[in-house]
């Protein structure tokens, strides 16, 4: 089995991002690769990423009194994982840039250009506008960016998507995004773009439980935010708590659907001549007509009739007709008035 890369970006989020620096370039100027220091290279507060960890504690060490220190420091310690493969192989994909007066904002590769300080570098190579790009086109760099991590929230995805939804609609003007739309938007394939929206426009309880952590998986919360009834989205809520698979959880779902409709067909009135008898049903499994015998005989006004079903053979479906149709006659002699 191929070992699943921790860092870096997959070649189909590299094109994806070369498709969309090149786009960029078209509306906001060209770009150079150049080299550039670290010392000149700040990061973007806006980023969606939303690190805890800054370069001041890369350079100076995080302090022990820090509010953040116990989420900062383990930010660090995978940050130092990056920095050594730095170390050893350098930095692979240039990090991207625009012109700040007289430092440089990152856009794209944050986590590359701490690493590299904690590697002890001078410099990094770097792809820089000349100015900086438009807020559509600066998320949607930003989240492709992001998009690689594996070590997202689903919170924090789901809010990358909202700023690219909010600032192309500052663009292009109040539009829907549909699933297509955000597909074509992203690159995204067009189950996960519909998930994206369903857990985007999800029910308060959900949105709560996305934030806090405990739905951690884009294709539960998508799935429990389609559940209309609360009672039933709260069941498939603990559910997902607790642990239960995709599977599990739309096992629950359909179970409540299938009750439903069971009691929407037992309840429902036919219009025409009413109902004389009651049609039982038929069934191939003589087990079930045991079990309704031995159900019924296993009661106190009914089990003086155990010894006429003792000598029955279940697997003969003569013989179990016979023997239902004999319950059904004591039943309707023990209820006469």
């Amino acid at each position: 089995m191929t070992k699943k890369k921790r860092f870096g970006i997959s070649e189909a989020l590299t094109r994806g991002l070369s498709e969309t620096i090149h786009v960029v370039e078209n509306n906001a100027g060209m770009y150079r690769n150049v080299v550039l220091p670290l010392s000149r290279i700040e990061l973007d507060p806006e980023n969606p990423r939303k690190l805890a960890i800054d370069l001041a504690d890369v350079r100076a060490g995080i302090r022990p009194d820090d509010p953040l220190y116990a989420r900062k420091q383990d930010e660090l310690e995978k940050l130092k994982e990056l920095a050594h493969t730095i170390k050893t192989s350098g930095v692979i994909n240039p990090v991207v840039v625009y012109k700040l007066g007289e430092v440089y904002r990152i856009v794209a590769g944050e986590r590359r250009c701490l690493a590299s300080i904690l590697a002890g570098k001078q410099e990094i190579d770097a792809r820089v506008f000349n100015e900086k790009p438009k807020t559509f086109e600066l998320k949607l760099i930003q989240w492709i960016e992001n998009t690689a991590r594996e070590d997202l929230t689903l919170d924090e995805r789901l809010g990358n998507v909202r700023e690219i939804i909010r600032e192309y609609k500052n663009q292009q003007g109040e539009i829907e995004v549909t699933a297509t739309l955000l597909k074509n938007i992203t690159g995204l394939s067009l189950s996960q773009t519909t998930y994206y929206l369903a857990a985007l426009n999800a029910p308060l309880d959900v949105q709560v439980e996305i934030q806090s952590g405990n739905i951690r998986n884009l294709d539960k919360a998508a799935i429990i935010a389609g559940i209309a009834s609360p009672d039933i989205r709260k069941e498939a809520i603990d559910a997902c708590i607790n642990g239960s698979s995709l599977k599990e959880i739309r096992s629950i779902i359909s179970q409540h659907k299938l009750l439903k409709r069971n009691k929407s067909t037992i309840q429902a009135s036919s219009r025409g001549r009413s109902t004389s008898r009651i049609n039982m049903g038929t069934t191939l499994n003589t087990e079930v007509i045991k079990t309704i015998i031995e159900s019924v005989t296993s009661r106190k006004e009914y089990d003086k009739y155990m010894e006429i079903f003792s000598n029955v053979n279940w697997a003969d479906l003569r013989q179990t007709t016979k023997a239902f149709r004999k319950l059904i006659e004591l039943m309707e002699l023990e209820m006469a008035v």
